[in-house]
């Protein structure tokens, strides 16, 4: 019996799929079958994987029509024979011991699911990050092998919906798990139904491939012909969950989830027809479908932005840009009424939405009276800011985290009758 079936769907990667399976057919470890889904492509992919298939028996080429990445997985599980499945993408590359030791951890533990963590690689500066980014926050899972119910409450946080987790074949088959027809996103269903029924999850805290970030071919690379597509990978989750008798033990984790997956979509959009489009839908059909229970936003922040008074911004990340954006696109805010800040600029964008990025220093003592909106995720770091911005004399602060950022989406500048 194959150990592991490696499926990798194929679509316009001519520039990657070398160094992919170069680093695949490299490993330490030789057990394993590489089953490529061509999708469609209409690059020089298909030939490329032909002359791989004909040098190495351990690779099998199939081909569709163009139906997207979740298509073409489901198309390689029908083929697999592994014991093991390992979803991969085209255009990433792998440490040459990942099957060696993910097969191993698996085997020791009896897992379901094994899930390791990744290094992130810049294409543009082709710059390695072990730091930034992560698909595996190993501290919210503990150690050892959980079932799922007994990390209820972390289960879709200690992990990505990505699909690079070693998944027992007999689970999923058991499970009947597919993923889904859909353009983006159709591996969060697969990924976090797996994960709720299963009874072994283990994880491996190694960075053992390289995710490539930067690739404008990447459907994550341009997302806005399909800006709430994501909110139907939500839906079959939540439908799933139901129908398993699970949404009671998963509900809390469930709606943090698709908290932070609507703020964070709505960061990765680039137009304003996009951004706006994606703001109406989810004030008037997402939230309503998700029965995300949201507190109205803090006063002080609605009569800032319906007197169009100047606001103080800490942070220059994702969230304080999906802030910035909301602020001048759908309140019409001036770039000159917003002030952008962070303790340190070293390491921080220079600009964020066309306004300048300053350090706390920088502030003259006469704006420190206005509002200050501490736009960051993480509560421990808020709280951490928050003692910053009063040792410096701020007098008027509120934190603004994923939950109050889709509460100011929802509500905007209404106050509580």
């Amino acid at each position: 019996m194959i150990m592991v079936s490696v499926i990798i769907p194929v679509y316009n990667a001519e520039k990657y799929i070398e160094e992919c399976l170069d680093s695949l057919l490299g490993q330490t470890y030789s057990d394993f079958e590489i089953i490529c889904v061509d999708d469609g492509s209409k690059d020089h992919s298909l030939e490329i994987l032909r002359r791989y298939e004909a040098l190495d028996g351990r690779i099998l080429v199939l081909t569709q029509k163009n139906q997207y990445a979740g298509v073409a997985r489901n198309v390689g599980m029908k083929w697999a024979k592994g014991k093991y499945l390992l979803f991969l993408d085209a255009d990433d590359f792998f440490c040459e011991d990942m099957l060696e030791q993910t097969v191993k951890k698996a085997e020791e533990g009896h897992t379901e699911i094994l899930v390791f963590d990744a290094y992130r690689y810049d294409e543009a500066s082709g710059e390695i990050n072990a730091a930034s980014w992560s698909m595996l926050s190993a501290e919210l899972f503990g150690e050892g092998i959980h079932s799922a119910a007994q990390i209820a409450d972390s289960i879709y946080q200690f992990t990505s919906p990505s699909p690079w987790k070693l998944f027992l074949k007999e689970h999923i088959e058991k499970n009947e798990l597919q993923f889904q027809k859909i353009k983006r996103a159709n591996d969060l269903f697969f990924t976090f139904a797996a994960l709720s029924c299963a009874e072994r999850i283990g994880i491996l805290n190694h960075k053992l491939m390289y995710y490539r970030t930067g690739n404008a071919q990447s459907l994550q690379g341009s997302v806005d012909d399909t800006p709430d597509v994501y909110a139907l990978a939500v839906y079959a989750l939540r439908d799933f969950l139901k129908s398993r008798n699970l949404w009671r033990t998963f509900q809390t984790a469930f709606q943090e989830m698709a908290v932070t997956l609507c703020v964070y979509n709505l960061g990765k959009l680039r137009t304003e027809e996009a951004y706006l489009y994606l703001l109406e839908k989810l004030k008037n059909d997402v939230m309503p479908q998700l029965e995300i229970e949201l507190e109205r936003p803090d006063r002080r922040l609605g009569k800032a932005v319906r007197n169009q008074e100047k606001i103080i911004i800490y942070g220059a990340g994702m969230l304080a840009s999906v802030f910035v954006r909301l602020l001048m696109m759908k309140y019409e805010y001036e770039r000159n009424h917003m002030l952008i800040v962070v303790s340190s600029k070293q390491n921080n964008v220079s600009e964020l939405c066309g306004v300048s990025v300053q350090e706390l220093q920088e502030i003259s003592d006469e704006y420190k009276e206005y509002l200050t909106v501490i736009a960051i995720s993480k509560e421990a770091v808020q709280k951490e800011v928050e003692i910053i911005l009063q040792a410096e004399g701020f007098t008027d602060s509120l934190k603004l985290g994923f939950r109050e950022m889709l509460s100011f989406v929802a509500y905007g500048t209404e106050t509580e009758i």
